[in-house]
């Protein structure tokens, strides 16, 4: 009786094998995509998790039944950490990531080979999926500081975060506008998170980030009354906005940052950009998935720029083509390129 009991427990526990290791003929085929975002301080780590959320299409999630609302069947998309825009376009174009989350400057740089990509040439393979939300220009001082204006930078301590990200790039044209680099300010390349803790101990006089107000990161401190924002103005700025493409003045609206007035300063519209190789039906799906009216909520709700996340802005100024299949979506609407 025992041998006949333990025979069964052999055959059971094998038969349960060959189901682990045998996948029913219908499994859909696994589709990795992955968006390259930024540090998980900033505004791309979240926006990217949530696109991630919005398209991914397991087997067997209710949200996707209806048609349209994910991406295809088996679609997993993910998103990561990075550097930012800068290592983003890089690891897009040389497709070591699908899909990634980068400035327009930035990336209109980068698809021209000019500025910092002149030596590496123009990265050919870079292939928009929509313009998302725009990027403010934040320049953080404690609230008891003396500084009051960009000028006011020189020969202080300002973390200007990591050499790959757009914060990086664009502090160092908000300076150079100013005739003011590593010359005159002593830089320091450390993320909003660790700059806010510098600057709390007295380590650093400013930092400079880039993202969608308002900041996480900063939020706490400025509703206690513990910091504040420079205004990004001036005629040297006037000047920077003319000669810049994709710049534009803007202001932080009073109450973005509770207890904070309005606040001058300049901003950049984040891209979504995908390698020219990922498949035309792919991307198609992608961008009906991002701008189903199902949707929207998802948008709303998932993080305060995903409100700005809009179909009729999704071709407006845009550094690099549309990839074919994107361009298809917004044809199949009436909204040709």
């Amino acid at each position: 009786m025992r041998l006949v009991r333990t025979l069964a427990i052999l055959f059971a526990a094998a038969g349960a094998a060959m189901a682990m290791t045998t996948p029913p003929t219908d499994t859909p085929e696994r589709i990795a995509f992955q968006i390259a975002t930024g540090s998980s301080s900033g505004t791309y780590f979240p926006i990217g998790q949530m696109l991630a959320s919005l398209i991914s299409h397991p087997p067997g999630v209710a949200r996707c039944e209806a048609e349209g609302r994910c991406g295809p069947v088996g679609l997993i998309a993910a998103a990561r950490a990075s550097e930012g825009s800068i290592a983003n376009v890089r690891a897009v174009n040389e497709g070591r990531v699908t899909s990634g989350l980068a400035q327009a400057d930035i990336a209109a740089d980068a698809f021209e080979g000019r500025g910092i990509f002149k030596k590496e040439g123009k990265a050919t393979e870079l292939r928009a999926i929509a313009a998302l939300f725009p990027e403010t220009v934040h320049i953080v001082v404690l609230a008891d500081s003396k500084i009051q204006t960009i000028k006011d930078l020189k020969w202080k301590r300002v973390s200007i975060d990591a050499a790959g990200s757009g914060t990086n790039a664009m502090a160092r044209t908000v300076l150079g506008a100013f005739k003011m680099g590593e010359k005159t300010v002593p830089f320091t390349f450390e993320n909003a998170d660790r700059s806010l803790e510098m600057l709390q101990a007295g380590e650093l006089d400013a930092f400079f980030f880039v993202g969608g107000a308002p900041l996480g990161v900063v939020e706490e401190l400025a509703a206690q009354g513990k910091i504040r924002l420079l205004p990004v103005e001036g005629k040297e700025i006037d000047a920077l906005v003319k000669n810049t493409p994709y710049l534009v003045k803007a202001d932080i609206p009073a109450g973005t940052y509770q207890n904070m007035p309005a606040v001058p300063t300049i901003e950049v519209r984040a891209i979504w950009l995908v390698n020219a190789a990922v498949p035309d039906d792919l991307v198609f799906a992608i961008a009906r998935a991002l701008f189903h009216p199902d949707n929207r909520g998802l948008l709303d709700s998932g993080h305060p720029k995903g409100k700005l996340i809009r179909l009729e802005t999704a071709q407006s100024g845009l550094p690099v083509p549309l990839h074919p299949g994107a361009a298809a979506y917004y044809a199949s609407l009436g909204q040709p390129n």
